[in-house]
């Protein structure tokens, strides 16, 4: 593993084991009992850490700056189940067709090339382009050619539900109560299911490559 996902991963690793309880009280306690709340705090757990990501090394924030971007996330859901609460149905049912092209996509990523899949796995940890580029001793336009045949093939389209989809599928196990694969270098000594969110197993060989 090089040092951009070394640095990454450690960064991931932090706030599970400093938030990750926060994250999932606030999901759970903002929204309920609702079949798709694991992948909302997945999508918390990103949103905090491409924030923390943007700020650099040389702040510690403050818990409270954490909690704020928890909230802001959290309430943009909140805000969507109950703009749709007159058709709980058609918000269900959303809930569960994006939820299910979501999974079509995890599921395409087997069929991308280790470089593709190099390119992509990058792309979950919020880095640019020229970022990817610099990592892994390529040009920007590889990087560039290397996106576009994975938003083909994935079927996703935007930069930003593309890196979600990558931190999903390479940073995050949706089964619950498995403990990260040997190697992986996050998620050791974490609470579970927090440890469980990183690095689905099937995806480690190529991580490591």
């Amino acid at each position: 593993m090089n040092d951009v996902l070394k640095k990454h991963n450690s960064l991931m690793e932090r706030i599970v084991r400093e938030h990750g309880t926060m994250i999932r009280n606030s999901v759970h306690k903002a929204m309920g009992n609702i079949p798709w709340a694991e992948d909302i705090v997945s999508e918390v757990h990103f949103a905090v850490f491409t924030t923390l990501r943007k700020l650099g090394d040389g702040w510690t924030p403050p818990r409270s700056f954490v909690r704020s971007v928890i909230q802001n996330k959290v309430n943009d859901f909140l805000w969507q189940k109950y703009w749709d609460s007159d058709d709980v149905e058609a918000f269900k049912k959303r809930q569960a067709e994006q939820a299910r092209q979501r999974e079509e996509a995890i599921a395409c990523v087997h069929g991308l090339t280790q470089s593709e899949f190099k390119v992509f796995r990058l792309l979950g940890l919020g880095l640019t382009n020229q970022e990817i580029a610099e990592s892994l001793f390529i040009s920007p336009l590889t990087v560039r050619t290397h996106v576009k045949r994975i938003h083909a093939k994935c079927g996703i389209q935007g930069r930003a539900k593309l890196a979600l989809t990558a931190y999903q599928a390479c940073y995050r196990e949706l089964g619950e109560g498995h403990e990260a694969g040997a190697g992986a270098g996050a998620g050791a000594g974490l609470p579970a299911p927090e440890a469980a969110m990183f690095a689905r197993r099937g995806l480690l060989a190529q991580q490591a490559s």
